[in-house]
């Protein structure tokens, strides 16, 4: 019997979670502010979450498939003699720049037992088939290091973005007054957005950056802290978010009208996450924007990424 792909449900979610979490060996929680082995029935759900995201637990998978399933988007299952043996998530929307109107793989996931059978390349090129349903001009991904050769295998070969992943030390930005902007409320709909460009987290489309960032937590809210507007006078968009229970870090999503706006859109940004209490502020941009316009501040540089892409037009 052949692998079958399909649109997965909240029927599925205890096979989704145990694809995911095939490739944990050994399970952890803190205590006494020590990691201690334990049994996974002996975590609460939000160590699980603390563990791997969302997938790892059927709790929180079950929130984040629905969102997905609610929103129009594509969780794809692959079943082999009707076991769950793989997840794949994509996401369809349409940006200003080389991606266009793109589908984007966001995650992929084959369970340990099963890898190396042909699981992934079938939700791929599933994916590549609703790309092509929509009309899409691209497929795109952002893959892990150890995973580029399969993508290009998977047709994913022409490099989209060279990304930059840089931290930038706010303690010592200096940032001006912002009395004289005007903060909109962020866009309800991506719409507006689509006709911008994109800035960071540039790992992301921007479809995906904006739902992500609207999408119900699926963890307490106390751990997190979501920061977000417009600037109207620099016609701009952001959303400052902190990371995983460390409220002094956070990420940056950008969209901006004009790519000379940007400094001034910064030094916005930086005050209002400054305001807020964050120290470090991660961006991850193509390597001329790094260049032009980041690495003039007191930064260090995390990592390199790239964004693969095929074209089907």
């Amino acid at each position: 019997m052949g692998i079958e792909i399909r649109l997965a449900s909240l029927d599925d979610i205890k096979g989704i979670v145990d694809a995911h979490c095939s490739s944990v060996s050994k399970w952890f929680k803190r205590v006494g502010g020590k990691e201690v082995e334990a049994k996974y029935e002996d975590l609460t759900v939000i160590e699980r979450f603390s563990l791997g995201g969302p997938w790892m637990s059927a709790e929180t998978c079950a929130i984040h498939i629905n969102n997905l399933l609610l929103n129009g988007q594509y969780p794809l299952i692959a079943l082999l003699n009707g076991k769950i043996v793989g997840e794949l998530e994509f996401y369809v929307g349409e940006e200003k720049g080389i991606l266009g109107n793109c589908g984007f793989i966001d995650v992929l996931e084959v369970h340990k037992s099963f890898r190396r059978r042909g699981v992934g390349k079938a939700l791929v090129n599933k994916a590549k088939e609703i790309a092509k349903e929509h009309e899409c001009d691209t497929v795109a991904v952002w893959p892990d290091k150890e995973a580029i050769e399969f993508y290009r295998r998977c047709g994913l070969s022409e490099p989209a973005y060279s990304i930059t992943h840089a931290e930038i030390d706010l303690n010592r930005v200096k940032t001006k007054v912002r009395e004289r902007y005007t903060i909109n409320k962020f866009p309800e709909s991506h719409e507006p957005l689509k006709e911008m460009n994109f800035l960071t987290p540039r790992i992301l489309t921007s479809f995906a950056a904006w739902l992500k960032s609207r999408l119900e937590t699926v963890v307490e809210r106390d751990r997190l802290l979501s920061v977000r507007g417009c600037v109207k006078e620099l016609q701009s968009c952001y959303v400052i978010e902190t990371l995983w229970n460390d409220k002094e870090a956070a990420k940056l999503y950008l969209w901006v009208h004009k790519f000379r706006e940007v400094s001034s859109v910064l030094n916005v940004v930086f005050g209002m996450a400054k305001e807020v209490g964050i120290a470090k502020l991660q961006l991850l941009m193509n390597e001329d924007i790094y260049r032009d316009l980041i690495m003039k501040y007191p930064h260090k540089v995390l990592h390199h990424e790239v964004i693969l892409m095929k074209e089907l037009k």
